[in-house]
């Protein structure tokens, strides 16, 4: 569940720091109860498969997934339990179209859209216009507020530095 903590520390971080109105202050351990904790939810939950198909929508924001996309997104199936199905998973998702309306739609918490956004935005820096207007777009859709979104590109970027 290594990569799936990594989501939901970073989001939580972020979200702390948000609602404190301050820069975080360092990757924080989503407690329990939170809604960010790993042990929170059924490790079999269908949302870590939409936190999957959230980063390759990401990775194709720009056209095309590149080697480092595709090699985040292989290690973050790998830390969902996916194993051995991962490739076959991986290939399937790419097959079909992005449908963005399914992926918001699953985020029922606000938590949940805060780790969609997180992964989203952990799987592509935001070098091009496209990918910069994919992030825009979701979090647009899942009603983030500006300054968290902000918070959470600070975070994110600071955990990758």
């Amino acid at each position: 569940m290594g990569g799936l903590a990594a989501i939901a520390g970073l989001g939580y971080t972020a979200y702390k720091s948000w609602q404190a109105g301050e820069a975080g202050s360092g990757l924080q351990t989503p407690p329990a109860g939170s809604g960010f904790a790993v042990e929170d939810r059924d490790h079999n939950d269908e949302f870590v498969l939409t936190l999957v198909r959230a980063m390759i929508a990401a990775a194709r924001a720009d056209g095309h997934i590149d080697d480092q996309e595709r090699a985040l997104i292989s290690d973050r199936l790998q830390h969902a339990g996916i194993g051995a199905e991962a490739e076959a998973f991986f290939n399937k998702e790419l097959a079909q179209p992005t449908d963005i309306d399914a992926i918001v739609a699953s985020a029922v918490s606000e938590s949940q859209k805060v780790e969609l956004y997180t992964a989203s935005r952990l799987t592509i820096d935001p070098g091009t216009r496209a990918e910069r207007g994919y992030l825009d777009m979701l979090a647009g859709r899942l009603d983030l507020p500006d300054a968290l979104v902000d918070q959470i590109d600070q975070t994110v970027s600071a955990a990758r530095a």
